[in-house]
């Protein structure tokens, strides 16, 4: 065992747990100027790369938002690339999540998970991968995500900093924006 100083070093892989207020604020702010389609594929992403933090949940956030759009040609949410009723609930969970005081609990995927998982899953047929998911999720509710438990979500839902009463403005055309870009 490695020492210092006489004293047994323990190396444990701790991730650290921190809500930063002012980036999450910024994700959310935006990914509704782009989903209302007041910004585009380049000005959003342009925006949300700009955010630095050690917020789990920020990055988490942002890199599923890149799955929903096309980073090679200029676009707004809209048309062709408008979001599927299934991505524009996850979309406004995340920002319920972003606005929220939760902790992002999911835990991260090791380096070797991700660049192997195709692999395996191709491999096994999917049931190897189905295990090792099963593990890296440590009983999180994938209906819930970024929210690690339904109930989570729900207590959030109670009383949002968006979608509340008179000021529900997460997802709603707002005047001047493009209201056919949420369909």
């Amino acid at each position: 065992m490695a020492s210092f100083n006489g004293a047994p070093l323990t190396f444990a892989l701790c991730e650290e747990v921190m809500i930063d207020r002012q980036a999450r604020n910024k994700l959310a702010e935006e990914i509704r100027h782009f989903v209302e389609c007041f910004t585009d594929n380049f000005q959003f992403d342009d925006a949300a790369w700009e955010i630095e933090t050690k917020d789990r949940g920020v990055t988490a956030v942002y890199e599923a938002m890149w799955l929903t759009y096309d980073d090679l040609t200029r676009h707004k949410m809209d048309g062709a690339h408008a979001l599927s009723n299934e991505q524009l609930t996850v979309v406004m969970r995340a920002i319920v999540f972003l606005k929220s005081d939760y902790e992002y609990k999911w835990p991260s995927w090791p380096l070797y998970y991700r660049v192997a998982r195709p692999l395996l899953w191709l491999i096994s047929l999917g049931l190897v991968t189905k295990r090792l998911d099963n593990h890296f999720h440590r009983n999180g509710d994938d209906e819930a995500w970024p929210f690690f438990k339904v109930e989570e979500y729900q207590a959030a839902l109670k009383s949002p900093r968006y979608l509340n009463g008179a000021h529900n403005t997460a997802l709603q055309p707002t005047p001047g924006g493009d209201a056919a870009c949420l369909g």
